[in-house]
């Protein structure tokens, strides 16, 4: 079973739960070769996998770095479902043609794997939540245009359910706004090349309303004894009730925040900023966790949540100023978060604001009611 973290590093309780690896501060050959028995039960899943962290890590890795492409096969479901903001995957063989065009693009993607989170267990599936930075060169065309050879990095973040060896639902969230910048575009530039795009299947949720005028009901702080709860609780005050004040009383004075499209914040107030920021582009937006999900890591607890912001599109904030107004949008969003001394020492937040404001751009309804793509 796992070791608790030390009394005062997290503001919650940890459960009891089997041993999976670490990789923050790991050298990657080490990583790559662990050493040891398998620490949980796996059922189905390949005997060289000690853990499901390292199902996540070696399988990225055979895939992405070593190009074995069929290893896809082997660890997708046929019939698996990836939700992105740009649609809907349905089957492995649609995996594998994604996958083959952008190694088409950037044939040398450099993966670097920064934490996976993770809950569940081989009977109801092991959730995972994957957050990676790719550095690599855009030497083919890709939906941005024509090659331009220039060296570009970005993060991502995979929310996965796997079982019996095989990913049978996916969650994928890219950082598009900082990749299209690098290549030559602005986000504007890009959002016009997708909404232009023809139309996929999506998947996104729209949440009842609030009432007018009325705050939003407070969370239970008696559930705030949990990873799950005191980050629903965090989430809660800080979008719904939009009480940036109590960040002082959740981060460390001198937190880091890495934020979509390249931004970084240091400090409660200058991440406040990119909240708000990010608020003034959908005032009324409603934010919904999906799901919470957690490791023990070298340097302090990691928490991953999964989350969708809806609201209607205003213009200015982190979105910029060409927004159509009133356009539903919906942003859905992986943020990881690291804990030492009782405070978020850290954040890592991936949302795609090229996708948002191409939904704003395209005139075609977006939005549809698809609760369980989103749960």
């Amino acid at each position: 079973m796992s070791n608790q973290p030390a009394s005062g590093d997290v503001p919650f309780m940890l459960p009891e739960r089997p041993v999976a690896s670490r990789i923050r501060q790991v050298d990657k050959a080490a990583l790559l070769s662990p050493q040891g028995e398998r620490t949980m039960s796996m059922a189905g899943f390949e005997d060289k996998f000690v853990d499901i962290v390292d199902y996540i890590v070696r399988i990225t890795e055979e895939i992405w770095t070593d190009r074995a492409i069929g290893r896809i096969y082997d660890t997708y479901d046929a019939s698996c479902t990836v939700y992105s903001s740009y649609g809907v995957v349905r089957s492995v063989d649609e995996v594998i043609a994604a996958t083959i065009g952008t190694m088409a693009a950037f044939p040398e993607e450099e993966a670097h794997h920064l934490n996976i989170a993770w809950s569940g267990d081989e009977q109801q599936g092991f959730y995972t939540s994957h957050l990676g930075w790719t550095r690599m060169i855009n030497r083919g065309a890709s939906v941005w245009g024509p090659a331009t050879g220039r060296s570009v990095g970005r993060r991502f973040a995979a929310d996965c359910i796997s079982r019996d060896n095989r990913i049978h639902t996916e969650w994928l969230v890219h950082d598009a706004g900082a990749l299209v910048r690098q290549l030559g575009l602005t986000v504007e530039q890009a959002a016009g090349i997708i909404a232009a795009q023809p139309r996929r299947e999506t998947a996104f949720l729209a949440p009842a309303p609030g009432v007018p005028g009325n705050a939003p009901p407070a969370v239970d702080a008696s559930a705030r004894d949990t990873p799950e709860g005191w980050m629903r609780g965090h989430f809660h005050d800080v979008w719904m009730l939009k009480r940036l004040d109590r960040l002082r009383a959740t981060y460390m004075p001198e937190a880091v925040a890495h934020w979509a499209g390249g931004r970084v914040a240091s400090g409660p107030h200058n991440i406040g900023t990119l909240i708000i920021d990010t608020m003034a582009a959908l005032p009324d937006a409603v934010m919904e966790v999906h799901n919470v999900c957690w490791s023990d890591e070298t340097d302090g607890v990691i928490v991953a949540v999964r989350w969708q912001l809806t609201g209607l599109s205003r213009r200015g904030g982190i979105l910029g100023d060409i927004l159509p107004e009133g356009r539903l949008i919906a942003i859905p969003g992986i943020s990881h978060f690291r804990f030492s001394r009782g405070l978020i020492a850290e954040e890592w937040t991936v949302f795609d604001e090229v996708t948002a404001i191409a939904q704003a751009l395209d005139p075609r309804p977006a939005v549809r009611d698809d609760r369980e793509a989103v749960q």
